[in-house]
């Protein structure tokens, strides 16, 4: 025996309830502030007794109610009110109790499957209680058990080549003998002990074979009297309900060529038929206390609701209507299973906002009034869906979102549809993706999500390439998977953020390069770290525009306008200087162009991007045709990107390449590299004060290449980088020395094949 709760021996004989009903008929809400939990009682009483999770109620009596569990192996539980323990009873496969505190077992799974039946009395907590056996072979060929109603036990019988008859056995202690109540010659009655909250009564649907039409048979078991109920269509009829005082099924009646549904009820003393008209579905339960009939959709626990968006699969609350005046009340926002309990109650396992999930008694009131409601047992649940707690980053850097990160959300309950979206805000591009909880899922169970996030682009993805910098909105929405309540929705804020890249074009920490193929089209192609600190691989490439055959040269220059990416310039042949601003949009990385001025034709090599001035803005170098080194600081400004000139060197002729690398060799300002036309390239490291110190050798052999593209860090190791392009490209990466900048080229594919003319 289970003593769920040791404070519950102070209880009184009966059960403490928390009564929804007020005074007076009008059916009113607890306080707000007892959400989402059942409040506790009075100093001097005692909360409801437990109510197994995972459960549904499957019999009551006036001592106490029988519970199955969830699951392909269920465990039958029956809890006291008296003093909240419980017992379980072993062995079945099924088991019934109908309002009474005898409880029917049955093991459906043995080889006399359904045939030996153990009966409980149940009215007394007990250890370990003893059951009573019957063979139903004894009673007679072809008995089946159906349900219990009262002290009577339900058994259908098949008979070979002829209809199905029903049997009731009272369980009184004598030895049980089966009678006949419905059925028999040219009539074949199934039983519909769902909606039974009579436990004297049974009410069976029958077929006439005669006629072929179906009726519904009210019996009284104690007498063996019967009432018969004509149906309109046995198509469109299901199975009904019985109290102590009214008879009721689901129909749906044509209209014209419409089927209208609806409710046919009768009081038990009179022939005349009540329509309840009701956009109820057919299959929704029925069920009755006295003159009021109740129904709503079972809640499902199998997680099959639909996406955020979508429209919503159509889910009724517990609601009760008045077959009289037809007055509707909710009582429960969800319910999954409800059974007959003692004096005409139904006992229903549901759950509200404010008392949570547990077991409702819904009483009917000798007045005919609204039935009373109260909470009997307690799962200690909650029935709103809510996202108690999240786990979630607010900025990270481009290390940590490299690194990815494992967010987190705790659900008030786990049985629901989760989806999450992220959005990276600046481009709008968003991902999304079902979470499921982890551990058990079921009604009013707490639950845990997680989703470990990569940390890469939401666009690239499968490119493997990185997120963009700037903010992200992450949405989690959980849908109750009984459909029932609003959906729970949670959004927050985080932003990745990195240092502006000297080639980033698109905000995402890796360089880019810009590319004009021979059709006067510029590209943009990706790249990414093929592994950390080693080579590269390319990510793609998307169209920038047309139109770019009209300058002689291109070249980008890092951040010399103000913005957080990398800007572009470009020479027309007549010598006007044109500043293109990056945006850092992947869509659109360049804004329309600014005119900077003309004159600058006189000039045979640009290059741009390093901080030669220890401003931190980077600057331009340009050599004329006499061979002069001039240097144009940075300024910020996108109208008048570049201050005045200032010559810098002399003897520069030599030259027909130049790349500002930035800081490549660890000194305090950027660098540049030259190659002679020789093919030798040269190292000058600056001096941070728009000056270089003596040049260093790097190599030869550089000549066969058409261009050089200083990348900055773009294997993720932190040194800067160059790429010489050919047709084809090599990468070199920085090693963070002087004396030997780069380690051995690698040849790799960054452009796709494309023809081009200028890479920059």
């Amino acid at each position: 025996m289970n003593h769920a709760h040791p404070r519950a021996r102070r209880l009184a004989a009966v059960a403490v309830t928390v009564v929804l009903a007020a005074t007076g008929g009008a059916l009113t809400a607890l306080p707000a502030t007892a959400a989402p939990e059942p409040p506790a009682a009075r100093a001097d009483q005692q909360a409801p007794v437990s109510f197994p999770r995972n459960a549904d109620v499957v019999g009551a009596g006036p001592s106490g109610f029988l519970s199955k569990t969830r699951g392909t192996t269920p465990e039958f539980r029956w809890t006291w009110y008296a003093d909240g323990s419980s017992v379980v009873l072993p062995g079945a496969t099924d088991a019934a109790a109908g309002g009474a505190d005898l409880v029917v077992t049955v093991d459906r799974s043995a080889p006399v499957a359904g045939r030996v039946v153990r009966v409980y009395d149940l009215a007394k907590p007990t250890a370990a209680p003893v059951p009573r056996e019957v063979d139903l072979d004894a009673l007679g060929d072809g008995f089946f058990f159906e349900g219990v109603a009262g002290a009577t036990m339900l058994l259908g019988q098949y008979v070979a080549g002829g209809p199905q008859k029903q049997y009731a056995v009272t369980l009184d202690g004598n030895p049980p003998k089966a009678r006949a109540v419905a059925g028999g010659a040219g009539i074949d009655c199934s039983d519909g002990r769902d909606g039974w909250t009579d436990t004297a009564s049974a009410l069976y649907e029958c077929s006439l074979d005669a006629t072929g039409t179906t009726v519904k048979i009210l019996v009284d078991l104690a007498s063996g009297t019967s009432k018969w109920y004509p149906q309109f269509d046995d198509q469109w009829a299901r199975e009904g309900a019985v109290s102590g005082t009214h008879v009721a099924w689901r129909e749906a009646r044509m209209s014209g060529s419409r089927a209208v549904h609806g409710i046919v009820a009768f009081a038990r003393d009179s022939t005349t038929e009540r329509w309840i008209p009701s956009d109820d579905d057919l299959s929704d339960p029925l069920y009755l206390v006295g003159g009021w009939v109740a129904s709503g959709s079972k809640a499902r626990i199998d997680s099959s609701t639909s996406a955020p968006g979508q429209p919503r699969p159509t889910v009724r609350p517990f609601t009760v209507q008045s077959v009289a005046t037809g007055e509707k009340v909710q009582l429960l926002t969800a319910f999954s299973s409800a059974v007959a309990g003692p004096d005409g109650s139904l006992l229903v396992r549901g759950g509200t906002p404010e008392h949570g999930e547990g077991l409702y008694r819904v009483s009917p009131r000798s007045d005919g009034g609204r039935p009373d409601v109260a909470l009997v047992a307690s799962t200690g649940q909650s029935t709103v869906l809510a996202v108690t707690r999240s786990t979630t980053p607010t900025t990270l850097t481009g290390e940590q979102a490299a690194r990815g990160f494992d967010f987190g959300w705790d659900l008030s309950r786990a049985d629901a549809d989760v989806w999450l979206t992220l959005t990276h805000v600046g481009s709008g591009r968003t991902i999304s993706t079902r979470l499921y909880a982890q551990g058990p899922v079921a009604p009013g169970l707490p639950g845990r999500l997680t989703w470990h996030w990569d940390g890469k682009d939401l666009e690239a993805a499968d490119w493997d390439a990185p997120a963009r910098n700037g903010t992200y909105e992450w949405q989690l929405t959980a849908r109750p998977d009984e459909g029932i309540g609003p959906d729970a929705v949670s959004t927050g804020l985080f932003t990745v953020t990195r240092p502006a890249a000297p080639h980033d074009f698109d905000d995402d920490g890796t360089a880019d390069l810009l590319v004009r193929d021979t059709g006067g089209v510029l590209w943009r192609f990706g790249t990414r770290p093929a592994a950390p600190g080693g080579s590269l691989a390319d990510t793609g490439g998307s169209r920038v525009g047309g139109g770019w055959g009209a300058y002689d040269r291109l070249e980008t220059v890092g951040n010399v306008a103000g913005s957080t990416a990398p800007d572009v310039v470009a020479r027309e042949k007549s010598g006007v200087l044109w500043l293109y601003q990056g945006t850092g949009d992947r869509d659109k990385p360049l804004a329309a162009r600014t005119r900077i001025g003309p004159g600058w034709q006189t000039y045979t090599e640009l290059a741009g991007g390093s901080d030669l001035t220890g401003d931190g803005r980077a600057d331009l170098v340009a050599t004329d045709k006499a061979g002069a080194l001039w240097l144009y600081k940075g300024t910020g400004s996108a109208t008048a990107p570049f201050g005045a000139r200032k010559q810098i060197g002399h003897g520069w002729g030599t030259y027909n390449q130049l790349a500002a690398t930035g800081n490549l060799a660890g000194g305090p300002a950027g660098d540049l590299v030259a190659r002679d036309k020789d093919g030798v390239l040269w190292l000058y490291l600056g001096k941070g004060d728009g000056t270089f110190a003596t040049r260093a050798k790097v190599g030869g052999g550089w000549g066969k290449f058409t261009g050089l593209t200083a990348v900055g860090d773009a294997n993720g190791d932190g040194r800067a980088d160059l790429v010489a392009s050919n047709g084809a490209e090599t990468f070199y990466a920085g090693t963070g020395g002087w004396s030997a900048p780069f380690k051995r080229g690698a040849a790799v594919s960054l452009t796709q094949e494309t023809t081009y003319n200028a890479v920059f």
